[in-house]
């Protein structure tokens, strides 16, 4: 059989977990996998997507990673395009380059000529062309149309490391906003300017083309979004190491992810020193060891923690990983939703409403909240999210602002007056 034919097993249920049946554009399940760099989020990865395709479900397994690791743990090719890997089982290695040619190509070359135009030499133009972010955007609208494609019950995602996996879930909001706001007026101006513009200058400026890139690009991410903040079809879970600084850096890659929404169902510690290791020279990393898994038990609670073993050997190839996913999850459907829990919630009180955001992990001091119009503005440290208010409380007057117990509380008062 090749990768997703053959029959299918029904689906298992896992502990305390809800499968997602069915196949589709709007029912396949997508499970990313996020932590700092070299955890093993690959491993994993290719692990939970080996065990999803045993369990009869369609499965891909998709490396959005710049600097690829997924056809080295598979031990197989893997190409840009879904590659057969097991019955039921493909992989792809994002191609980055290909997907920015596809999608940012013509607005590519406008920013390279008027960068060039500004008297910077072309090759670097080329380079500042390709803004923050895009990289991660693409790879992102990559997984979209694979999943859009309804090939796969599941998509499991390895992710790069901790910072770029932000700026990608963070893509389609940010640059939504942009797009939202700054992109109507400018397109406006550039049409209203433009055949006067022709006769006293040679800058360029953008073509009816360019814009019609942008909006195309607009309407992907707006769809994007809602995908990544639904619970019932997506999970991220965070991959780390019993290490002091591993565990600090998960802390605030799940106070950013609830910053933006997105649903974290489970944590897996892996690495982790299994008893047959003991031995005198290896006592003090077993109490080391003891001591941060309590830490990151309690930290994390109440999302369930998954253990991964250190091997006595690399788990490189399908049959060492299915080993290694039996060892995680156990009898544990991995395809299952772990865990839910609402990161927003919006209540009345009295006259007015309490918008409530759960960022755990962060600090009072280093969080900061406004309104802007009909929206809502909450940073921490450097990442800021832009909240659409509902029509239920755009135009309340903010009465306060406290964080309690991990929870950021905005009280909105009566309706200011028109």
């Amino acid at each position: 059989e090749g990768a997703g034919g053959g029959g299918r097993r029904p689906p298992s249920r896992g502990r305390g977990g809800h499968v997602v049946r069915g196949r589709g554009p709007m029912s396949t399940r997508l499970i990313l996998y996020s932590g700092k760099g070299g955890v093993g989020k690959t491993s994993l990865s290719a692990a939970t997507a080996i065990r999803a395709a045993r369990l009869g479900r369609h499965t891909l397994v998709v490396s959005t990673d710049a600097a690829h690791s997924l056809a080295d743990a598979l031990d197989r090719e893997v190409g840009s395009e879904p590659t057969p890997i097991l019955p039921h089982l493909a992989a792809v290695e994002v191609d980055v380059n290909r997907e920015l040619a596809s999608h940012w190509g013509v607005i590519h070359d406008y920013l390279t000529r008027f960068i060039a135009f500004r008297g910077v030499e072309e090759t670097v133009a080329e380079e500042l062309a390709i803004l923050p972010g895009m990289e991660e955007l693409f790879s992102l609208l990559r997984v979209k149309d694979l999943a859009d494609s309804g090939k796969y019950d599941v998509i499991v995602i390895d992710c790069a490391p901790t910072g770029d996996t932000v700026r990608m879930l963070a893509a389609p909001e940010v640059l939504g906003f942009y797009f939202s706001r700054i992109f109507p007026i400018q397109r406006t101006v550039a049409k209203t300017v433009r055949p006067v513009a022709k006769r006293v200058t040679d800058m360029p400026l953008p073509s009816d083309d360019v814009f019609g890139a942008i909006k195309d690009l607009y309407d992907q991410m707006e769809r994007m979004g809602p995908i990544l903040q639904d619970p019932t079809r997506s999970s991220i879970r965070i991959v780390l190491n019993p290490e002091k600084m591993v565990i600090n850096e998960s802390q605030r890659l799940y106070t950013y992810l609830n910053l933006f929404g997105f649903p974290v169902d489970a944590v897996v510690a892996n690495r982790v020193l299994p008893e047959e290791a003991r031995s005198e020279y290896f006592d003090r990393w077993f109490s080391i060891q003891a001591t941060h898994l309590a830490t990151a038990r309690s930290a994390f609670e109440p999302l369930p923690c998954f253990e991964a073993p250190l091997f006595d050997r690399e788990m490189v190839g399908t049959d060492m990983l299915a080993e290694f996913g039996e060892r995680v999850f156990g009898d544990t459907d991995p395809t299952a939703v772990l865990h839910r829990e609402k990161p927003m919630e919006i209540r009345k009180k009295g006259q007015g409403y309490v918008l409530s955001l759960r960022l755990p992990f962060a600090e009072k001091d280093r969080i900061q909240v406004w309104t802007r119009g009909d929206e809502l503005v909450v940073q921490v440290d450097n990442q800021r999210r832009h909240l659409v208010l509902p029509r239920t409380l755009a135009g309340r007057e903010v009465e306060a602002a406290a964080f309690v117990d991990e929870w950021l509380r905005v009280t909105f008062g009566r309706k200011e007056a028109s």
